[in-house]
């Protein structure tokens, strides 16, 4: 006999007015990190790029604006900048990130445990490596992050 295994729901989350926004980088939801107010997770994980060799720029880009959306576009301003090992170490960096920012509101952490354990899927169709891009066959590593952090909030 035959075992089916059910596919595991899948959870779109990315636009500001669809369910689980604040599963994204882009949302409203502060963090603080060695001390520091960081606007959203999105300025942290950009500062990322610079801190340790350029702390001027990380420190730009913390300060450069409320809007996550110019702390993205400050950071590629600098791309000539950004640590020579970026590369090896963004997704180490992106699960830093999200755990100072779903550990910091519990709001989020409730919201990603209830989520089970459905495939959380970043729905952008512009990137491909941190969602799933246009053609919906990216690595969807924010989603895969998520995921990780949700097993580890609850102990598996």
């Amino acid at each position: 006999m035959a075992v089916t295994v059910a596919p595991r729901p899948r959870i779109l989350f990315y636009h500001k007015h669809n369910p689980h926004y604040g599963f994204t980088n882009f949302s409203s939801h502060p963090v603080v990190y060695h001390g520091k107010r960081y606007p959203t997770s999105e300025h942290l994980f950009q500062s990322f790029k610079f801190q340790g060799h350029r702390p001027d720029v990380a420190e730009h880009i913390r300060t450069c604006s409320q809007r996550p959306s110019v702390a993205f576009s400050e950071a590629r301003r600098f791309q000539a900048s950004v640590r020579a090992d970026w590369k090896n170490i963004n997704v180490e960096k992106m699960d830093e990130t999200l755990y100072h920012k779903f550990t910091q509101h519990s709001d989020l952490m409730q919201e990603l445990l209830a989520t089970g354990n459905a495939e959380l899927v970043e729905d952008s169709d512009k990137d491909a490596f941190w969602g799933i891009g246009a053609d919906g066959r990216g690595r969807n590593e924010l989603g895969k992050a998520l995921e990780r952090l949700r097993a580890q909030f609850r102990g598996d």
